[in-house]
């Protein structure tokens, strides 16, 4: 298969998937476009029953020279592990967004003070039908709290932290996705943005006091 030939990798995603997930199947994506799908069926291969709707998607041919033999247990149990195989395939690459929400908005973050290099996006999902509503925050360049800190997303009146909407940690050296979840009013007027603290290990909990790192 020559890299016209090839599926477009957006077509095959789609755009609903996380900005890490998505870099991971691309990845796999590109491994399978230049390993390129073999001509035909091994001889092996040619004594399994396989329905010609199978072979198809995978770009498999049988040759012309088939001959009807019996076809010994190991066989079977061969194809029987390769459909295994492929449906476990199929259904990382298809079941990844089986997690997802269908988002309604996008909002940015940038780092200030010391985690000037970080920045961040969140997307919010629509509420349900309990007046939850989801969102994935993905994070880049913002480097672990230290000593046991962590950090914590708040809705935010002013550059003032109101609403807790979870805490996080990251990761060094990579992005870092985390899931929430909340249910306090967005449209009401009560916040106009989002901000990130860092809460230091051993202070008491206050409402956001602790350093700002991120802010929209």
């Amino acid at each position: 298969m020559s890299r016209q030939d090839t599926p477009n990798f957006d077509d095959l995603i789609g755009r609903e998937v996380s900005p890490a997930e998505r870099a991971r199947l691309h990845s796999v994506h590109e491994l399978l476009v230049e390993a390129g799908p073999p001509p035909e069926l091994s001889p092996e291969l040619e004594e399994v029953p396989w329905p010609d709707e199978a072979l198809a998607p995978l770009g498999l041919v049988r040759t012309r020279s088939q001959r009807k033999k019996s076809r010994p247990w190991p066989l079977y149990a061969a194809a029987a592990a390769a459909l295994l195989l492929i449906g476990f395939l199929a259904g990382q690459v298809g079941g990844s967004n089986s997690g997802s929400f269908s988002t309604s908005n996008v909002v940015k973050m940038h780092g200030v003070a010391n985690a000037s290099a970080a920045a961040a996006v969140i997307q919010v999902g629509r509420p349900g039908s309990d007046q939850n509503w989801p969102m994935e925050l993905t994070i880049s360049n913002l480097a672990p709290a230290p000593n046991g800190g962590y950090y914590d997303l708040w809705l935010s009146k002013h550059g003032k932290p109101v609403f807790l909407c979870g805490s996080f940690n990251t990761r060094r050296a990579a992005d870092t996705v985390v899931r929430l979840s909340a249910a306090y009013p967005l449209n009401d007027g009560s916040i106009d943005g989002w901000i990130v603290t860092r809460h230091v290990a051993g202070t008491p909990e206050t409402r956001g006091q602790g350093p700002l790192v991120m802010t929209t």
